[in-house]
């Protein structure tokens, strides 16, 4: 089981993911000057980096600029190979994340090496450092406290910290603040016991870096509105991340119809799940069984 750090106050852990680096102004770089005459952006760019992304970002064009592809790039490259990410991946990754040139290889080693220390498959750090760019930047004694925080917060064993942490990395170095707060709203706000609660977030963990008021407001509608119990909610969880004007006209479309029944207990029953995937025309051919041109004159009607 993973170590229980309950007695050590929590440190923030700042995901620069987290952060607005796309202000609205216009750039004032641009990269096209210094591509030819620069090996290393010309490296980046057979790589799939977007120059277009790092000109928009503060610092980041003097950065990059500043770097020699054999010195301060080809080792990265390689150590980011060997930990898991794929070569057509490169791209995207330093695009998000073009400060790991700045990380010290043996702090990043020793990060890999903790996870490993963990019990963490290589196919789970693969993901971890695929899905998180800015994870090998953070210390280990900070991504420790936090494994130990929902391990505590939430009663689970070291499987299924693991499995969230693979799930969804983001999550471990996410805002921890907006967590307690979305923590709040499934617990307090919206009714779920605690092992309903962790049944959630190991099922949908995007939950908890959703907008608290959105959040809320869509289970109040589900809840609330449709009728859907807190089991059901659970089976299908993904309803909770439907957009709301979808949601809200197909259990419009379908109250109309006379066929918005979401109990499994009862006849002419329909699907959560069917009620929030597939195209609309298929929504309306297969789960409504009606038409394109009636589903749009109800449209017109709101």
């Amino acid at each position: 089981m993973l170590r229980d750090e309950s007695r050590s106050p929590l440190e923030p852990v700042q995901d620069p993911s987290t952060v607005d680096t796309h202000p609205h102004i216009r750039p004032a770089f641009n990269f096209a000057a210094y591509v030819n005459k620069s090996e290393s952006l010309q490296h980046l760019v057979k790589l799939g980096v977007d120059l277009h992304k790092l000109e928009k970002r503060k610092g980041i064009p003097q950065f990059i600029l500043q770097l020699d592809f054999e010195r301060d790039m080809r080792e990265h490259l390689k150590f980011l190979t060997e930990v898991g990410v794929p070569l057509e991946g490169l791209g995207e990754f330093v695009t998000k994340n073009p400060l790991i040139f700045k990380e010290d290889l043996g702090d990043m080693e020793v990060r890999i090496n903790y996870l490993e220390s963990k019990r963490f498959l290589p196919e789970q750090i693969s993901r971890i450092v695929c899905k998180n760019p800015f994870w090998l930047m953070i210390s280990t004694k900070r991504i420790d406290k936090r494994l130990g925080y929902f391990q505590k917060t939430f009663k689970m064993v070291g499987d299924e910290v693991r499995l969230l942490t693979a799930k969804q990395p983001r999550i471990i170095t996410y805002n921890l603040e907006h967590i307690r707060q979305n923590t709040f709203t499934v617990r307090e706000e919206m009714g779920f016991e605690p092992e309903e609660m962790k049944q959630l977030l190991l099922s949908k963990p995007k939950l908890w870096m959703m907008n608290q008021d959105k959040l809320l407001h869509r289970f109040e509608y589900v809840h609330r509105r449709m009728q859907v119990s807190h089991a059901e909610i659970l089976k299908v969880p993904e309803v909770l991340q439907s957009r709301d004007h979808r949601l809200k006209h197909r259990h419009g479309f379908l109250r109309f119809l006379g066929k918005a029944q979401y109990d499994p207990r009862k006849e002419l029953y329909i699907s959560l799940k069917s009620l929030v995937e597939g195209t609309d025309e298929e929504f309306v051919r297969d789960v409504a069984r009606s038409s394109m041109e009636c589903y749009t004159s109800y449209l017109k009607t709101l």
